[in-house]
């Protein structure tokens, strides 16, 4: 038999170097291990052996199915597949993986044939998993908007599958509502193990490696979660973050109409981003001098960034904010009055107490409630 032009060329590659060099045993081995890869695959399964063929194949719903499992005769393949897998990992795997085996070239040939085979029939069959079938729920407009509806959807994904479905959703993200795809994407990520992760940024780095439209920025922002911010190449963090800085620098809020004029894109940045952002300390510089400047600025400031900024300088409050806050209170100014009332009156310990604590002396009314208001 002229093994190399008898089998698929995926499998020959896998088993070719062992086989030329007449490690017969070693190349029937590496076919297995092919076969159990495949299955891995197919299924997102992470078991091995018996275990992994009983999970793949076993059951009224199996997550490989070989045919539509209607009649007694399609059942019986179903099942007869699954007993020759069994078999095929005890009876010729596993001796040859724990014992010295010897086996010679009509051996091998037959049962790479045979193993071959059967990567074909796995080949053909469904999959109760199917990666395009599930993308289309997640795009779909009645994706329910909700924490609970977006977990139990991610609980769906075979593990192995978790990474490939996230870039898939990334990579068309501005085709949904990008609202849903958020809730998805949040959960999704708090599932995935940190290689899959790093690999998953690698392809978001890629994305806004030459991002030039908003819309390309705001749906990315939407979608990662502000602790994994730290994860996208450093180069490209300090390109979008720059970009953002300089969108934050234009922001303007028409007074007549209360619509926002400029500095949109800017308004998608997230508490969590800011935190990983490299540079904080200009982020709040650029916001502290807005502050003083346009009622247009200001307001835009005061409806999109002045809870945030306060948050991310909450424990070490930089200069720029803590000179503002200071200088405001001293001069009695009532807009700040009134935030820093609301920013720290409902939590006794906030660190502002102890910063501010000579300036707040002059304004009683600023004092803790340990009543919340609802």
């Amino acid at each position: 038999m002229d093994l190399k032009h008898s089998i698929q060329q995926d499998t020959w590659e896998t088993i070719h170097k062992n086989y030329e060099n007449e490690s017969y045993s070693s190349a029937i081995l590496d076919s297995i291990h092919m076969l159990t890869e495949t299955i891995r695959n197919k299924t997102g399964l992470e078991g091995d052996g018996s275990n992994l063929i009983g999970q793949a194949f076993g059951g009224d719903n199996p997550r490989i199915q070989l045919n539509k499992l209607q009649t007694e005769s399609e059942k019986n393949v179903q099942k007869g597949i699954q007993d020759i897998l069994r078999g095929l990992f005890t009876a010729i795997r596993n001796p040859r993986s724990h014992d010295n085996h010897n086996d010679n070239k009509s051996e091998a040939d037959a049962i790479i044939a045979f193993i071959d085979y059967l990567l074909k029939v796995i080949e053909k069959s469904k999959v109760k998993f199917e990666e395009s079938i599930f993308l289309e729920r997640v795009f779909e407009k009645y994706y329910v908007k909700s924490v609970e509806y977006s977990e139990l959807l991610v609980s769906e994904i075979p593990k192995r599958q978790r990474a490939n479905i996230a870039i898939s959703v990334i990579l068309k993200r501005k085709e949904g509502d990008i609202q849903k795809i958020g809730y998805f994407m949040k959960s999704l990520f708090d599932k995935l193990e940190e290689n899959d992760v790093l690999n998953v940024f690698k392809v978001i780095s890629e994305e806004l490696k030459l991002a030039n439209t908003d819309e390309d920025i705001r749906t990315m922002l939407h979608i990662v979660p502000g602790d994994n911010w730290n994860n996208i190449d450093e180069i490209v963090r300090l390109r979008i973050e720059n970009l953002l800085l300089e969108n934050l620098e234009l922001g303007k809020v028409d007074l007549k109409t209360n619509n926002c004029l400029s500095g949109q894109l800017a308004t998608w940045i997230q508490t969590e981003h800011l935190i990983y952002f490299r540079n904080v300390s200009d982020w709040t510089f650029q916001i502290v001098k807005k502050l003083d400047m346009s009622y247009e600025g200001r307001e835009y400031i005061n409806r999109y960034f002045w809870e945030k900024i306060c948050e991310v300088n909450t424990y070490e409050i930089d200069f720029h904010l803590e000179s503002y806050i200071r200088e405001e209170l001293n001069r009695n100014n009532e807009e700040v009055i009134e935030k820093i009332k609301n920013q720290i009156s409902y939590e006794e310990n906030h660190p502002w107490w102890e910063v501010f604590k000579e300036e707040l002396k002059k304004h009683p009314d600023i004092k803790y409630i340990d009543d919340l208001p609802f």
